[in-house]
């Protein structure tokens, strides 16, 4: 019969694999490092940390707040109005109305800042020159030619002042009496002018023909008074160069 060597045949090619060739090839060692897992790695990162206590927590001062933006106030009008009135005082020399007006501005607005600091600046600085003033008066000529200086120069108040403390001191002095008279024409006092330069007339009967040519009594024209003064002949007559050698010099176009 034929099956037998068929049988045989196939036998021979169904040849069983050897186990060194069926092991699987995956088990090949990897040169590559493994990867750990991520919540490994989280866990001892965690536990290398140093913790910050509570207590340190809490004994650690806050952040400092930020420095508040100054607003620059401006002074008021008033503050304004007394602080340039002391400084037109200063620049015209007459320091007791400067000092005055600055004292009003330490006194009533203290806290307008720089205005007030300027302002007690100023009101130190005339206050040293009014001390100089009357530590040096000088002699009754000397103070005198400071007050027609100051007439000239349209500083009534100081001309005023110097006047009136030459008259107070020695009555006889016709020119500080005739100064008054000019000052209180041009502030438009009729009835002081007419005092003082009749006062004038009264020292010295030659001041008449000079305040008779004299335009700083152009105000007074028109009152009766000044011309009864001004026109009314002297005992002694009038001395024309007497009284002119007397006269304040005036600017150009006073």
């Amino acid at each position: 019969m034929a099956k037998g060597p068929a049988k045989k045949a196939v036998k021979k090619l169904v040849r069983p694999v050897s186990k060194a060739s069926a092991k699987p090839a995956a088990k090949a060692k990897s040169t590559a490092p493994k990867a750990k897992p991520q919540k490994a790695v989280a866990a001892k990162s965690s536990r290398s940390s140093t913790p910050i206590p509570q207590a340190a927590r809490l004994m650690t001062p806050p952040p400092a707040p930020p420095a508040p933006i100054s607003v620059v106030k401006a002074p008021s009008v008033e503050a304004v109005a007394a602080f340039e009135k002391g400084m037109n005082a200063l620049q015209r020399h007459d320091y007791k109305t400067a000092s005055a007006a600055f004292q009003v501005v330490l006194d009533g607005f203290g806290g307008e800042g720089f205005i007030a600091d300027r302002a007690r600046v100023y009101q130190e600085l005339a206050t040293r020159e009014l001390r100089k003033r009357s530590a040096g008066i000088g002699s009754i000529e000397e103070r005198l030619t400071a007050a027609t200086l100051a007439l000239n120069n349209n500083n009534d108040e100081e001309a005023a002042r110097l006047a009136a403390d030459v008259l107070k001191e020695d009555r006889s002095q016709d020119l500080a009496a005739y100064l008054l008279a000019v000052i209180s024409s041009r502030r438009g006092d009729v009835d002081a002018a007419l005092a003082h330069i009749r006062n004038a007339i009264s020292i010295n009967p030659d001041c008449r023909l000079q305040a008779r040519q004299d335009e700083e009594f152009d105000p007074l024209m028109d009152s009766d008074d000044f011309h009864a003064l001004i026109e009314a002949p002297s005992a002694a007559g009038d001395s024309t160069a007497t009284a002119l050698g007397r006269r304040p010099v005036r600017k150009a176009g006073r």
